[in-house]
């Protein structure tokens, strides 16, 4: 498993106000922003940290998520995951995603990225 970079998971149910206090922080816009359709989430992305934001029930799914990893390639994470005791979940969303719930029970997504992260 090759992991190219991570990002940390804070979770808002006032995307907007949540959006707003880390672009302060950071001292410039989302990298990225995006929905997760098929959860009713929305994704604002700074460097190091993800604001997953939507209703109180749409985050109470995700309550153990705890951070995003990105790898080379999700076949062989997923194999290697397995190897050593972690549970697949199925994906976040669309696309190259898997969560996975490591012995202690939390929960990471893993999201292959085939390019250079930022």
């Amino acid at each position: 498993m090759t992991v190219l970079g991570s990002a940390a998971i804070i979770q808002s149910t006032d995307r907007d106000a949540a959006v707003r206090r880390y672009q302060a922080l950071f001292g410039e816009p989302p990298l990225h922003q995006f929905p997760i359709v098929d959860r009713a989430l929305n994704v604002a992305v700074f460097p190091g940290l993800s604001v997953l934001s939507g209703e109180p029930a749409a985050l109470a799914l995700l309550t153990d998520l705890r951070a995003t990893v990105f790898v080379g390639s999700l076949r062989e994470t997923e194999a290697e995951l397995r190897l050593t005791g972690w549970t697949m979940e199925g994906p976040l969303g669309a696309g190259a995603s898997l969560l996975a719930r490591d012995p202690d029970g939390n929960l990471i997504e893993f999201v292959e990225n085939q390019g250079e992260m930022q």
